[in-house]
């Protein structure tokens, strides 16, 4: 006997602004539109006669026009611009975003708040798991690079490894106040830093501590404030910030700083003050100088200036496209932008509207395939952007046997066991699509509920939720003709959470609340 389970949740999981435009994977690149071939009708016939010193002034007319036509064809190639692809707004406001990360296989992406991580299909925004039992607000985050542990950096907590696939808690690596990490490129050892000023790096199976790096005597006390591996895992950058930043890049065999580079007077709050490229070769960080705020780039051989990047206010986070070409920039303030490393000139600029003076983007990263960027608003929101020449994000398979989760705001209102109007269409749809595979088969309704309220009225109200969805089936399947279908109910209330859905001081994850109102579907066939 084989049982499947397929989970309609009872509320919808995000607010989705727009649909997935003709973008996605690889790195976005600008392509010419074709040139048109060029009438000859006017052109001076080289015949016999014709001098040689005319035909070549004719042939250098000619590739003149050509050059021209080129060279129009390539301005016009960038009038593409970055476009808005979904937005989610959660509804637990009072708790802002704080940190963003994307999973290496590209399907997901997760981010971080007070207490709480939640993970979307990076696809269309849908919520698909909650964390809410950590220590403290999730300030930075990082996954190793097999996807299977999510490395957590809280305000006030220390650090953590979590186990990304069931989100189990696999190590707290120390505690400690503004936390920061970085996975090494092998991901074989996690390291970490806080207010300490110290640099710990640890080995990700064992949990162990097995380096301690700590910087000369300066004389004034600071923390670090960013820290990142370089490609090549032979270096360790670690941004100390007192009344002004130093980045000292390491040497992590020798345990021995090999460079210095000055930042002057940081600006803001900033987690990702300092980065290496994928590439190897570059290497940028947040600065401010004769009052003006930019991004430098620089060389990681001899630390030789690149460029300046020119933000007119207050950048908070960078992040390198995948393959080094792109560096994309976010301030509170601005809107994002996004610059072409090779040249330091602005490609683009989101079209982000911006309420009041702090409404611009708090954190981002590129997605592996570097053709979207996903980002956490200042003011809340989580979106999702593609960049021009990306092509679609591949749409997750769909198992007919296991369906996805429906948006469950069709189904009831809070509160209620009444399927609303719009449940029809929706139910419609998922039942012939089960009619297509099962011929036979004993379908049970599973109701549940959030935590809130009281077990018996929980208990109560999920019976009748299944209930109403199993009736709903029956009459859809008389009226059919489907005779080989047998129908079964059951209510369990709160008593299996999909997720905690309140956090460590008590207090009610609404999100995380969504992913518990569900109808499962148990098929025995």
């Amino acid at each position: 006997m084989k049982i499947l389970k397929i989970i309609m949740p009872l509320l919808v999981f995000a607010l989705v602004l727009s649909f997935l435009p003709a973008c996605g994977s690889g790195e976005p690149e600008q392509t010419a539109e074709p040139v048109e071939e060029k009438s000859t009708a006017n052109e001076p016939e080289v015949t016999e006669e014709t001098s040689t010193q005319e035909a070549e002034e004719i042939e250098e007319i000619e590739e003149i026009e050509e050059t021209e036509e080129v060279e129009e064809t390539e301005e016009t190639a960038v009038d593409e611009e970055p476009e808005l692809l979904w937005v989610f707004k959660h509804e637990d406001q009072d708790f802002k975003l704080q940190s963003i990360d994307v999973s290496p296989d590209g399907q997901t992406l997760t981010v971080g708040s007070y207490l709480t991580t939640y993970t979307h299909l990076l696809y269309d925004g849908a919520l698909v798991d909650a964390i809410t039992t950590h220590r403290h607000s999730v300030d930075d985050m990082d996954f190793s690079p097999d996807g299977s542990v999510m490395g957590i950096g809280t305000a006030t907590g220390g650090v953590s490894l979590i186990d990304a696939e069931n989100g189990t808690e696999l190590f707290q690596l120390h505690t400690g106040y503004d936390n920061r990490l970085s996975f090494s490129p092998d991901g074989k050892h996690v390291a970490t830093a806080n207010r300490d000023g110290l640099v710990w790096i640890w080995d990700i199976e064992s949990g162990d501590q097995i380096a301690e790096l700590e910087a000369p005597e300066t004389g004034k006390p600071g923390y670090i404030w960013t820290i990142d591996y370089h490609p090549s895992g032979s270096l360790l950058a670690a941004l100390h910030w007192s009344d002004e930043a130093t980045v000292n890049i390491w040497n992590v065999d020798q345990k021995q700083i090999t460079s210095i580079v000055e930042l002057n007077t940081l600006v803001g709050s900033t987690k990702h003050a300092f980065k290496f490229s994928p590439d190897e070769e570059i290497m940028a960080g947040i600065i401010k100088e004769d009052f003006n705020d930019k991004v430098r780039l620089w060389t990681v051989d001899g630390s030789t200036k690149i460029s300046d990047l020119e933000i007119e206010k207050m950048p908070i986070d960078i992040a390198f496209s995948p393959d080094g070409s792109l560096i994309a920039v976010a301030s509170i303030h601005l809107a994002t932008t996004v610059w072409d490393v090779s040249t330091g000139t602005l490609l683009y600029t989101l079209d982000q509207t911006l309420e009041g003076t702090t409404s611009g983007t708090r954190a981002l990263t590129f997605t592996p395939d570097g053709g979207h960027l996903a980002l956490v608003r200042n003011d809340g929101p989580l979106e999702l952007w593609c960049l021009p020449g990306a092509k679609p994000l591949p749409e997750p398979e769909i198992d007919i046997k296991e369906l996805p989760p429906l948006p469950s705001d069709v189904l009831f209102d809070t509160g209620s066991s009444e399927l609303k109007a719009g449940a029809d269409e929706v139910l419609v749809e998922f039942a012939q699509n089960l009619d297509a595979v099962l011929d036979n088969a004993t379908i049970t309704f599973i109701g549940h509920t959030d935590s809130r309220g009281d077990a018996d009225s929980n208990m109560q109200l999920s019976l009748e939720r299944a209930t109403a969805v199993k009736d709903w089936f029956e009459a859809w399947a008389q009226d059919d003709g489907i005779e080989g279908w047998e129908f079964l109910v059951k209510g369990l209330g709160d008593t299996e959470l999909k997720v905690p859905d309140v956090d460590a001081e008590g207090n009610f994850r609404e999100e995380a609340g969504r992913l518990n109102r569900r109808v499962e579907i148990e098929i025995e066939v």
